[in-house]
């Protein structure tokens, strides 16, 4: 018996890590990526379809949000950041 992991392909935490670069690696910002990446897992699972590539994963997005904040992570940098997060979430969604 064979038991099912919930994943993302390799190539996401990769995008991940050049997404996250530019910020501080303090471990409250390490926290919210990894909490970010297993919510982009977790949501990756089949669900019902939906005309917007990637929203599956909005709810991923506001958590990681407010956990950056806490971390003083600077407006513009948060911004960036959100926009490279809306990609590489309709990448995986076409991914799939």
């Amino acid at each position: 018996m064979t038991e099912e992991i919930v994943a993302t392909p390799g190539w996401v935490d990769e995008r991940l890590d050049e997404l996250f670069a530019p910020l501080s690696q303090t471990p409250a910002i390490a926290a919210a990526r990894t909490a970010y990446a297993n919510c982009l897992a977790i949501r990756k699972a089949p669900a019902a379809p939906s005309d917007m590539l990637g929203a599956e994963f909005e709810p991923c997005r506001p958590a990681l949000h407010q956990a950056l904040q806490q971390a003083s992570v600077a407006p513009d940098a948060l911004a960036e950041l959100e926009a490279g997060l809306e990609t590489l979430e309709a990448e995986i969604a076409a991914d799939s």
